[in-house]
């Protein structure tokens, strides 16, 4: 037999060899394998007793609040990824006794804000989220108060004027801190205009006196008379050069007249006025009283006051002649 004749043999004896011991192991694992039957809603197995010694109880674990899922984090994102997951929903409502909440908010009206580009954490610092959510009772507070993070110089102002909650000598809150307002309060939540070269936006946020301070709560008796012809009437027919509360009260450094930085104090009044008139004198400061007090001062007039009841009187005496005629004619 030739070498070349023995080699062959010899490769082909060992790829029988293989086969074999592939085969065996094939046949090894069918064997062991169960063989599985089901019928109905029964499932046994080979290896199964036919008759059970006992009944078969499954242990469940129950499922938690989660779902399954690991979901006490922090969310970055004010996106699809993030809150929006839940507060894109304009279903999103929870009932907590006989009051609904409703917790959707619009995605547009946030993209077309001021603060578009801030994450949803950027306000709610103290917000990670879990499921179901836990109970934080100061919240609102919170987002309220975290404009100040952003807006230090603004904070600054607002500290040192009449709405922040003082606390006295010896660290005693103000008696009135409840109903001060915070930042929230008077610039509202997820809406904010855009005001940086944003014309509209600078617009819009003019119109809002009465929804800023004039609300009931608030100052709803001054704008209820803020009513003076060149000021006040002419900012609620929607005239843009007629001055919002802030005009004159100032915005964030706002102060009772009767302190003397207040610019509405008799001592910073030709300063203030001064800001959208020219030439402020004294006598141009006599109608300053008026702006808030017009019906009040029209009615110390003795003259109004006379033609004003002349004018009840004719009135009412017109309305009784026409009772009369109109029920005379009526018959």
């Amino acid at each position: 037999m030739s070498p070349r004749t023995r080699r062959r043999l010899s490769v082909a004896a060992i790829a029988l060899t293989v086969l074999v011991v592939v085969f065996v192991a094939g046949v090894a694992l069918f064997v062991e394998r169960p063989s599985t039957t089901v019928a109905a809603d029964t499932v046994t197995t080979a290896s199964k007793p036919a008759t059970p010694t006992a009944s078969f109880v499954p242990t469940i674990a129950p499922v938690p609040p989660t779902g399954g899922y690991a979901l006490d984090f922090t969310l970055p994102t004010f996106g699809k990824s993030g809150c929006m997951v839940c507060h894109g929903d304009p279903q999103l409502t929870i009932v907590r006794g006989d009051q609904s909440h409703n917790y959707w908010i619009d995605q547009k009206i946030v993209d077309a804000s001021a603060h578009a580009k801030i994450q949803c954490t950027g306000c709610h610092i103290d917000f990670a989220y879990t499921s179901p959510h836990k109970d934080a009772a100061d919240w609102r507070r919170v987002a309220k108060e975290s404009c100040k993070n952003c807006h230090p110089d603004q904070f600054r102002d607002y500290s040192l004027g009449s709405h922040s909650e003082k606390v006295g000598p010896g660290h005693t809150p103000d008696p009135k801190a409840a109903n001060k307002p915070l930042c929230g309060d008077c610039h509202g939540s997820h809406a904010m205009p855009k005001l940086k070269n944003n014309p509209a936006g600078k617009a819009a946020e003019h119109a809002l006196s009465q929804q800023m301070c004039g609300s009931p709560g608030c100052h709803a008796d001054y704008w209820a008379n803020y009513n003076d012809y060149y000021h006040g009437a002419a900012y609620k027919r929607g005239a843009t050069d007629a001055p919002a509360c802030w005009g004159c009260h100032e915005t964030h450094a706002t102060r009772n007249h009767k302190d003397s930085l207040a610019y509405t104090n008799d001592s910073q009044l030709a300063s203030t006025c001064g800001r959208c008139h020219e030439d402020v004198g004294e006598g141009y400061l006599t109608y300053t009283k008026l702006i808030h007090s017009k019906q009040q001062t029209l009615d110390g007039n003795p003259v109004y006051s006379t033609v004003k009841s002349a004018r009840t009187g004719m009135s009412g005496l017109g309305e009784t002649i026409g009772s009369l005629f109109g029920g005379r004619g009526g018959k």
